[in-house]
């Protein structure tokens, strides 16, 4: 019992560890990384893909989408972090010529593809 208490009491106070920069900078309280992986199945090109909080009176995001442009049949990788935690994002994709489709209530905490038809 008592090489128990000694572990315990050094382990409480070993100092600690910074965090591994493999994994990324750690977001602060509250902020959500909106990683996901869309799928264009448009039958066009995708020039430009920004979010916006579904149910919410707010501007669209700045392009979220990796590649400079999102051919059909071809997937890439969209990021975003907001400092509040949302599951149900509106998506809008802009197409070249400047057409645009918008998805409603998808689930990015339920979610890391997103295909769009």
């Amino acid at each position: 019992m008592l090489d128990i208490l000694i572990a315990l009491a050094a382990a409480a106070a070993a100092p600690a560890q910074a965090p591994d920069p493999s994994y990324g900078a750690e977001l602060p309280d509250g902020a959500a990384n909106l990683d996901f992986i869309a799928v264009n199945r448009t039958g066009r090109t995708i020039t430009v893909l920004t979010i916006t909080p579904s149910d919410e009176d707010s501007q669209w995001s700045e392009d979220v989408l990796v590649p400079d442009d999102l051919p059909d049949g071809e997937r890439g990788a969209a990021s975003y972090t907001r400092d509040v935690e949302l599951c149900r994002w509106d998506l809008r994709a802009t197409y070249e010529g400047g057409r645009t489709q918008v998805w409603r209530r998808i689930d990015l905490c339920a979610t890391t593809r997103v295909v769009l038809r």
